[in-house]
Protein backbone atom coordinates (compact mmCIF):
# COMPACT_ATOMS: atom_id res chain seq x y z
CA UNK A 1 0.00 0.00 0.00
CA UNK A 2 1.45 3.36 -1.03
CA UNK A 3 1.62 6.20 1.51
CA UNK A 4 0.71 9.80 0.78
CA UNK A 5 1.50 12.49 3.37
CA UNK A 6 -0.93 15.40 3.38
CA UNK A 7 0.65 18.38 5.23
CA UNK A 8 -1.05 21.20 7.08
CA UNK A 9 -0.80 23.38 3.97
CA UNK A 10 -3.72 21.29 2.76
CA UNK A 11 -6.36 23.99 3.37
CA UNK A 12 -9.62 23.47 5.21
CA UNK A 13 -11.56 24.22 2.03
CA UNK A 14 -9.64 21.63 0.02
CA UNK A 15 -10.10 19.06 2.76
CA UNK A 16 -13.83 19.62 2.70
CA UNK A 17 -13.85 19.23 -1.08
CA UNK A 18 -11.80 16.05 -0.88
CA UNK A 19 -14.16 14.69 1.75
CA UNK A 20 -17.42 15.69 0.13
CA UNK A 21 -18.66 12.15 0.65
CA UNK A 22 -17.60 12.10 4.27
CA UNK A 23 -19.21 15.23 5.74
CA UNK A 24 -20.80 13.32 8.56
CA UNK A 25 -18.18 14.82 10.92
CA UNK A 26 -19.82 18.20 10.37
CA UNK A 27 -22.90 16.91 12.18
CA UNK A 28 -20.98 17.23 15.43
CA UNK A 29 -20.09 20.90 15.00
CA UNK A 30 -22.01 23.14 17.42
CA UNK A 31 -23.37 26.15 15.57
CA UNK A 32 -23.84 29.56 17.20
CA UNK A 33 -27.44 30.48 17.91
CA UNK A 34 -28.85 33.08 15.49
CA UNK A 35 -29.90 36.31 17.21
CA UNK A 36 -33.24 36.33 15.44
CA UNK A 37 -34.25 33.00 16.97
CA UNK A 38 -34.67 29.58 15.37
CA UNK A 39 -36.38 29.02 12.08
CA UNK A 40 -38.79 26.12 12.13
CA UNK A 41 -36.95 22.81 11.93
CA UNK A 42 -37.75 20.55 9.01
CA UNK A 43 -36.71 17.20 7.67
CA UNK A 44 -35.04 16.71 4.32
CA UNK A 45 -37.56 17.41 1.54
CA UNK A 46 -37.56 15.75 -1.86
CA UNK A 47 -39.10 17.82 -4.63
CA UNK A 48 -41.48 15.88 -6.82
CA UNK A 49 -42.60 12.27 -6.74
CA UNK A 50 -40.52 9.12 -6.33
CA UNK A 51 -43.12 6.94 -8.02
CA UNK A 52 -42.34 5.47 -11.42
CA UNK A 53 -43.55 2.72 -13.80
CA UNK A 54 -42.01 -0.68 -13.16
CA UNK A 55 -39.38 -1.77 -15.71
CA UNK A 56 -40.98 -3.55 -18.66
CA UNK A 57 -39.02 -6.75 -18.09
CA UNK A 58 -40.39 -7.10 -14.55
CA UNK A 59 -44.07 -6.46 -15.24
CA UNK A 60 -44.86 -10.14 -15.67
CA UNK A 61 -43.79 -10.92 -12.10
CA UNK A 62 -46.78 -9.02 -10.69
CA UNK A 63 -44.95 -8.18 -7.46
CA UNK A 64 -46.88 -6.88 -4.49
CA UNK A 65 -45.82 -3.30 -3.61
CA UNK A 66 -42.58 -3.25 -5.62
CA UNK A 67 -40.15 -0.69 -4.22
CA UNK A 68 -36.51 0.13 -3.60
CA UNK A 69 -34.96 1.80 -0.57
CA UNK A 70 -31.96 4.07 -1.17
CA UNK A 71 -29.73 5.43 1.58
CA UNK A 72 -28.76 9.00 0.70
CA UNK A 73 -26.75 11.89 2.14
CA UNK A 74 -27.67 15.46 1.23
CA UNK A 75 -25.56 18.46 2.28
CA UNK A 76 -26.57 21.85 3.66
CA UNK A 77 -26.94 23.23 0.12
CA UNK A 78 -29.40 20.54 -0.95
CA UNK A 79 -26.77 18.70 -2.99
CA UNK A 80 -26.78 14.90 -3.13
CA UNK A 81 -23.41 13.84 -1.67
CA UNK A 82 -23.69 10.05 -1.64
CA UNK A 83 -26.18 7.27 -2.22
CA UNK A 84 -26.33 3.52 -1.93
CA UNK A 85 -29.13 1.04 -2.69
CA UNK A 86 -30.17 -0.44 0.66
CA UNK A 87 -33.08 -2.77 -0.10
CA UNK A 88 -35.34 -3.68 -3.01
CA UNK A 89 -38.20 -6.07 -3.70
CA UNK A 90 -36.31 -7.20 -6.80
CA UNK A 91 -32.73 -6.53 -7.84
CA UNK A 92 -33.97 -5.35 -11.22
CA UNK A 93 -35.55 -2.29 -9.58
CA UNK A 94 -32.29 -0.89 -8.20
CA UNK A 95 -30.88 0.68 -11.36
CA UNK A 96 -34.00 2.73 -12.13
CA UNK A 97 -34.40 3.75 -8.47
CA UNK A 98 -30.82 5.04 -8.32
CA UNK A 99 -31.38 6.99 -11.54
CA UNK A 100 -34.45 8.67 -10.05
CA UNK A 101 -32.60 9.60 -6.85
CA UNK A 102 -29.78 11.19 -8.86
CA UNK A 103 -32.25 13.28 -10.85
CA UNK A 104 -34.29 14.41 -7.83
CA UNK A 105 -34.01 17.89 -6.30
CA UNK A 106 -33.71 18.39 -2.54
CA UNK A 107 -34.46 21.02 0.10
CA UNK A 108 -31.90 20.56 2.90
CA UNK A 109 -32.86 19.65 6.45
CA UNK A 110 -33.07 22.53 8.95
CA UNK A 111 -31.92 21.93 12.53
CA UNK A 112 -31.98 24.78 15.07
CA UNK A 113 -32.29 27.32 12.30
CA UNK A 114 -29.32 26.01 10.29
CA UNK A 115 -29.25 23.96 7.09
CA UNK A 116 -27.32 20.77 7.78
CA UNK A 117 -26.10 17.50 6.31
CA UNK A 118 -28.41 14.57 6.78
CA UNK A 119 -28.55 10.88 5.93
CA UNK A 120 -31.88 9.27 5.25
CA UNK A 121 -33.45 6.19 3.69
CA UNK A 122 -35.91 7.10 0.93
CA UNK A 123 -38.41 4.91 -0.89
CA UNK A 124 -38.87 4.70 -4.64
CA UNK A 125 -42.22 3.07 -5.41
CA UNK A 126 -43.04 1.31 -8.68
CA UNK A 127 -46.36 0.64 -10.36
CA UNK A 128 -47.68 -1.05 -13.50
CA UNK A 129 -49.16 1.72 -15.63
CA UNK A 130 -51.44 -0.75 -17.47
CA UNK A 131 -52.87 -2.03 -14.19
CA UNK A 132 -53.33 1.57 -13.03
CA UNK A 133 -55.14 2.56 -16.23
CA UNK A 134 -57.41 -0.48 -16.01
CA UNK A 135 -58.34 0.22 -12.39
CA UNK A 136 -59.23 3.79 -13.36
CA UNK A 137 -61.61 2.54 -16.05
CA UNK A 138 -59.46 2.76 -19.16
CA UNK A 139 -58.15 0.17 -21.59
CA UNK A 140 -58.36 -3.59 -21.31
CA UNK A 141 -57.62 -5.79 -18.32
CA UNK A 142 -53.97 -6.82 -18.44
CA UNK A 143 -53.53 -10.47 -19.38
CA UNK A 144 -50.41 -11.14 -17.32
CA UNK A 145 -47.86 -11.28 -20.13
CA UNK A 146 -46.50 -14.10 -22.22
CA UNK A 147 -45.83 -17.75 -21.39
CA UNK A 148 -42.29 -16.73 -20.54
CA UNK A 149 -43.61 -14.07 -18.16
CA UNK A 150 -45.81 -16.67 -16.47
CA UNK A 151 -42.82 -18.98 -15.98
CA UNK A 152 -40.74 -16.15 -14.54
CA UNK A 153 -43.61 -15.25 -12.23
CA UNK A 154 -43.90 -18.81 -10.89
CA UNK A 155 -40.15 -18.94 -10.24
CA UNK A 156 -40.24 -15.59 -8.49
CA UNK A 157 -43.24 -16.51 -6.34
CA UNK A 158 -41.52 -19.74 -5.30
CA UNK A 159 -38.27 -18.05 -4.22
CA UNK A 160 -38.86 -14.28 -3.94
CA UNK A 161 -36.01 -13.74 -1.45
CA UNK A 162 -33.45 -14.89 -4.01
CA UNK A 163 -34.42 -11.93 -6.19
CA UNK A 164 -34.24 -9.33 -3.42
CA UNK A 165 -31.47 -6.81 -3.05
CA UNK A 166 -30.44 -6.62 0.60
CA UNK A 167 -27.59 -6.39 3.08
CA UNK A 168 -25.36 -9.38 3.78
CA UNK A 169 -22.94 -10.23 6.54
CA UNK A 170 -19.27 -10.60 5.66
CA UNK A 171 -19.37 -14.35 6.36
CA UNK A 172 -22.33 -14.77 3.98
CA UNK A 173 -20.44 -13.55 0.91
CA UNK A 174 -19.40 -15.91 -1.86
CA UNK A 175 -15.78 -14.85 -1.30
CA UNK A 176 -13.95 -12.81 1.35
CA UNK A 177 -13.77 -9.06 0.77
CA UNK A 178 -10.77 -8.27 -1.40
CA UNK A 179 -9.14 -4.85 -1.68
CA UNK A 180 -8.47 -3.95 -5.33
CA UNK A 181 -7.29 -0.38 -4.86
CA UNK A 182 -5.78 1.42 -1.86
CA UNK A 183 -3.37 4.18 -0.87
CA UNK A 184 -2.55 5.16 2.70
CA UNK A 185 -3.07 8.90 3.07
CA UNK A 186 -1.74 10.53 6.24
CA UNK A 187 -3.01 13.94 7.32
CA UNK A 188 -1.00 16.23 9.61
CA UNK A 189 -2.50 19.38 11.10
CA UNK A 190 0.86 20.47 12.49
CA UNK A 191 3.81 20.53 10.12
CA UNK A 192 6.41 17.89 10.93
CA UNK A 193 4.21 16.20 13.54
CA UNK A 194 2.66 12.86 12.64
CA UNK A 195 0.23 11.57 15.25
CA UNK A 196 0.42 8.03 16.60
CA UNK A 197 -2.47 5.87 17.72
CA UNK A 198 -5.53 4.12 16.38
CA UNK A 199 -8.87 4.92 14.79
CA UNK A 200 -11.93 2.71 14.35
CA UNK A 201 -14.16 3.39 11.33
CA UNK A 202 -17.47 1.82 10.31
CA UNK A 203 -18.50 1.90 6.65
CA UNK A 204 -20.39 0.10 3.92
CA UNK A 205 -18.90 -1.67 0.94
CA UNK A 206 -21.51 -1.05 -1.76
CA UNK A 207 -22.50 -3.41 -4.58
CA UNK A 208 -19.95 -1.68 -6.84
CA UNK A 209 -17.15 -2.32 -4.33
CA UNK A 210 -16.76 1.33 -3.31
CA UNK A 211 -16.58 2.54 0.29
CA UNK A 212 -19.67 4.51 1.27
CA UNK A 213 -21.00 6.33 4.34
CA UNK A 214 -17.96 5.98 6.62
CA UNK A 215 -18.38 6.91 10.29
CA UNK A 216 -15.61 7.34 12.84
CA UNK A 217 -16.56 5.25 15.87
CA UNK A 218 -13.59 6.19 18.05
CA UNK A 219 -10.19 7.78 17.53
CA UNK A 220 -7.13 8.81 19.51
CA UNK A 221 -6.75 12.08 17.56
CA UNK A 222 -8.60 14.11 14.92
CA UNK A 223 -5.61 13.78 12.56
CA UNK A 224 -6.00 10.00 12.67
CA UNK A 225 -9.71 10.29 11.88
CA UNK A 226 -8.91 12.48 8.88
CA UNK A 227 -6.18 10.08 7.73
CA UNK A 228 -8.54 7.10 7.89
CA UNK A 229 -11.31 8.91 5.97
CA UNK A 230 -8.88 10.15 3.32
CA UNK A 231 -7.53 6.62 2.92
CA UNK A 232 -11.01 5.12 2.56
CA UNK A 233 -11.86 7.75 -0.06
CA UNK A 234 -9.42 6.06 -2.48
CA UNK A 235 -10.02 2.45 -1.35
CA UNK A 236 -12.02 0.00 -3.46
CA UNK A 237 -13.02 -3.65 -3.09
CA UNK A 238 -14.06 -6.36 -5.49
CA UNK A 239 -17.88 -6.04 -5.73
CA UNK A 240 -19.40 -8.23 -2.98
CA UNK A 241 -21.79 -10.98 -4.04
CA UNK A 242 -24.01 -13.45 -2.26
CA UNK A 243 -25.20 -16.51 -4.16
CA UNK A 244 -23.83 -14.88 -7.28
CA UNK A 245 -25.97 -11.75 -6.87
CA UNK A 246 -24.98 -8.16 -5.90
CA UNK A 247 -25.16 -7.22 -2.24
CA UNK A 248 -23.54 -4.86 0.27
CA UNK A 249 -21.92 -5.30 3.67
CA UNK A 250 -21.13 -3.22 6.75
CA UNK A 251 -17.51 -3.26 7.89
CA UNK A 252 -15.71 -2.11 11.04
CA UNK A 253 -12.03 -1.51 10.40
CA UNK A 254 -9.29 -0.37 12.79
CA UNK A 255 -6.49 1.85 11.51
CA UNK A 256 -3.20 1.86 13.42
CA UNK A 257 -0.75 4.72 12.86
CA UNK A 258 2.79 4.38 14.21
CA UNK A 259 4.01 7.84 13.22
Amino acid sequence: MKTQIIPNSFSRQSIQTSLSKFKNLALFVICALPLCGFAQDRDLEIKGSLKTPIPQELKGLQMSRPHAIILIEVDANGKLVDLMPFDATHQGLVKKAVKMIKKAKYNPAIVEGEATNIRKKVYVNFYDIEQKAWRQGGGYMPQGGSVSDALDRRLYEATPDSYKFQESKVNELDAPLQVTKAKLRVYTSEEGVQQKGSCLVEYFVGPDGKVQFPRVVESDHDDLSMSALLTLEVTEFAPPKRDGKPTFVKVRQPFNFRG
